[in-house]
């Protein structure tokens, strides 16, 4: 009897709104901010997004924030953009007392790298019309703080794969 294989492609369908903020606030306040300005009840998660970076030699945690708005069936989720992570670097200096020394050096990741001046992405996955959306835009865009508020158009990002939760 012949052997049959069986190839399975599977690309990840990315139907959810992305809108990028732009904030100095940390990820904890801007999660207090919008769910005062929005009604939502973003809360932490229990579940960082970890990821690798340099062979995975480095590791980066990036805060999750989420929220299930029942009355419209909408998952939301809030990322930040940048993890600082603490990196043990080795240093060569020639004829010193210094000849290979260690020094910790602090190191600014990010989640999509292609979009480094967007501090925050905001995720809201289910139906939403256009005027909600735009709504939901100028709603952010009001808040104290915030210095700009865009849609980030998904299928131009390089490391989308990053906006998956699991």
């Amino acid at each position: 009897m012949a052997k049959k294989s069986y190839n399975i492609n599977f690309e990840y369908d990315y139907d959810f709104i992305l809108i990028g903020i732009c904030s100095p606030l940390k990820d904890y306040h801007m999660c207090y901010k919008i769910n005062k300005q929005l009604g939502t009840l973003l809360y932490r998660s229990d579940h960082d997004i970890t990821m690798d970076f340099s062979e995975g030699i480095e590791k980066a945690q990036f805060s999750l924030y989420e929220y299930w708005d029942h009355q419209y069936e909408n998952q939301w989720y809030l990322l930040p953009n940048k993890c600082q992570i603490l990196c043990a670097e080795k240093h060569q200096v020639q004829g010193t007392i210094f000849d290979e020394f260690i020094r910790n050096e602090k190191k600014i990741k990010h989640l999509i790298p292609e979009n480094a001046k967007v501090d925050y992405y905001l995720q809201v996955h289910g139906i939403y019309s256009e005027q909600k959306k735009l709504q939901l835009l100028e709603e952010i865009k009001k808040l104290n703080l915030v210095t700009s508020a865009h849609e980030v158009n998904i299928k131009n990002l390089t490391t989308k794969e990053n906006l998956i939760i699991k």
